[in-house]
């Protein structure tokens, strides 16, 4: 059989593994269901193939000043930090004490050494760190919201960026979107009607619209615009739903095949626990929790594998 490339092939190929249909599987495809969601949130909350990391820029609104965090995507399950928005992290002017060391110390780089310069941007940096600090934050994934604990007043105005470290779980199911989009061949905006942009894409996300044709955001200006790479759509359009296409190689993870098939196999067990010691007409007796226990150890087995061998490396993770 081909590799699983959607959630019923997965299926499909847990159950077989599991020896369907040479036997039955007495499970409920509801139950299936649950357990395949199960073996998912494991596996984008542990493994370092079910999360990636990127980074994140949201376009400030008044809407956001007012109410004082910004929106985040419910891909998004760990933030690590928010870069810096000072004038240090900006481009620099000839009054800028970086540009005038590089204008008089370093206007040859084979005759002047760079170790003075290099220890002179760490004191900056220093300096920098002391007197300006990192923005703090707080974020539950629960919540999708960013809270900047910085004056709003001040530190941020209206079309400024935020941008943010985090990681993004790597989800397989194709979602549809909220809403509906409009857009027309002369321009690369895409307006929604009833859409929340920024909490269901992100940048450089490919969605599909209802007419078929597939498109790239470039950038997100609000969350009921946004833009996309090229000069327009093929066709204009209105009233078009959308979908944003899952990464349907997770599905053939070797470590998410097996896991899944754990959890199959010990809900089967439970189900049959409940009949234990029953003769079936044949002789045949059903013993539901020798397959609990069976299943119970490989799912402990799987998962100290993954803690052991497969986790991402210790990082201090809000979320």
């Amino acid at each position: 059989m081909a590799k699983p490339t959607t959630r019923a092939t997965f299926k499909d190929y847990c159950l077989r593994r599991l020896g369907h249909p040479v036997i039955q599987i007495n499970v409920d495809d509801d139950q299936v269901e649950d357990r395949i969601d199960d073996a998912l949130q494991f596996f984008e909350d542990y493994h370092f193939d079910g999360c990636e990391e990127i980074y994140m820029k949201h376009k400030i609104t008044q809407t956001d000043i007012n109410r004082r965090y910004i929106p985040c995507p419910d891909a998004v399950i760990f933030v690590t930090g928010i870069i810096p928005f000072d004038q240090s992290s900006s481009s620099i002017n000839m009054f800028d004490l970086r540009y005038q060391l590089r204008l008089h110390d370093l206007y040859d780089f084979t005759s002047v050494s760079y170790v003075s310069y290099e220890i002179t941007m760490q004191h900056i940096r220093t300096l920098n760190l002391l007197f300006s600090g990192t923005p703090m934050f707080r974020f539950n994934r629960k919540q999708n919201k960013i809270f900047l604990d910085i004056d709003w007043s001040r530190d941020l105005l209206v079309g400024d960026y935020v941008v943010v470290q985090c990681y993004r779980a790597m989800r397989p199911d194709t979602v549809t979107l909220t809403g509906t989009l409009a857009g027309n061949t002369v321009s690369n905006i895409i307006v929604g009607t009833s859409t929340i942009f920024d909490q269901e894409v992100i940048e450089n996300d490919f969605i599909t619209l209802s007419s078929g044709e597939e498109v790239q955001i470039s950038k997100i200006n609000s969350p009921t615009n946004i833009q996309i790479i090229g000069t327009g759509l093929s066709s204009n359009v209105t009233s078009n739903t959308a979908t944003k296409t899952g990464i349907s190689d997770v599905w053939d993870d070797r470590f998410l095949k097996r896991y899944g098939t754990a959890l199959i196999k010990k809900q089967w067990g439970e189900n049959l626990k409940k009949f234990g010691g029953i003769q079936m007409p044949g002789g045949v007796t059903l013993n539901g929790k020798e397959i609990w226990d069976e299943a119970d150890t490989e799912i402990k087995s799987i998962e100290e594998e993954m803690y052991n061998f497969n986790s991402l490396p210790s990082e201090i993770f809000t979320g």
